[in-house]
């Protein structure tokens, strides 16, 4: 009796020290050979390296920021830190640890609130290009303000704005390869499943879709934490999805 329980004791202090060793890397959000700039007023993390990238992601965002404020509805001034990660890597250990390793490859930025973690453009990994890490920093901008109205807005409509408000419009053949989607699959708030089942190209087709449908004034009212789909819309939510799917079938 005395060696089983002993046996788990030693399994838990296992299980313990292999948490604690994976999360090794997150105890920091910068990497050794960061530096810290002011750039145009935003406070960025990067390596030297990558302090010509710093600039050029920080004009894209002050570029967008003014448009990406009226359109949210938001009136004063918004301070954010930029971190650019020297690759995706050194991005993905910095969310999750070292099984960051098994991140996908199109797995290039993330934001909590007051941040915006994104890749370095220098080195895009085989899903992105140069112009879509730029275009991808927005997007995390976009969640930044859009968190600090509504933390637990829906996982769709949360990259619907970011990915409207960030200009990233998906090709044709992405949404005709991922529209016979099921309102299960759309109702999942699981990152992984939303990319596979074609989110990131849906999504944006989809808040067009909400705008033609009920304007932008009242697309704003997801921003409202304590507003239910049918309240905003006014109709049941998965009658909206079969219909919006519907429109898709015409593309």
């Amino acid at each position: 009796m005395r060696k089983g329980i002993r046996g788990i004791g030693y399994a838990f202090a296992l299980t313990l020290a292999l948490v604690l060793i994976n999360f090794l890397p997150v105890t920091s959000l910068r990497t050794r050979a960061m530096q810290k700039y002011t750039i145009d007023g935003i406070t960025v993390f990067a390596e030297q390296k990558d302090y010509a990238n710093a600039e050029r992601i920080v004009s894209t965002i002050q570029t967008s920021s003014q448009r990406i404020h009226e359109a949210l509805g938001i009136q004063e001034d918004q301070h954010i830190d930029l971190y650019i990660y020297p690759d995706r890597k050194a991005l993905h250990r910095k969310t999750i640890g070292f099984v960051g390793w098994f991140l996908p490859d199109w797995y290039i930025g993330r934001n909590s609130s007051g941040s915006v973690f994104i890749t370095s453009p220098s080195e895009p990994g085989p899903e992105h290009s140069r112009e879509s890490i730029e275009k991808a920093a927005v997007h995390e901008y976009v969640h930044a303000m859009t968190d600090r109205q509504n933390k637990h807005m829906g996982y769709w409509m949360k990259e619907a704005f970011a990915l409207y408000l960030a200009d990233q419009e998906p090709s044709l053949s992405s949404l005709r390869a991922s529209r016979q989607i099921t309102f299960a699959e759309y109702k999942s708030q699981n990152p992984l499943e939303f990319a596979n089942v074609g989110g990131y190209s849906l999504s944006f087709n989809y808040m067009q879709f909400l705008i033609e449908e009920f304007g932008w004034e009242r697309v704003l009212g997801f921003l409202n934490p304590g507003k239910t789909f049918e309240e905003i819309t006014g109709r049941d939510e998965e009658e909206v999805f079969q219909q919006w799917k519907l429109s898709l079938n015409s593309i």
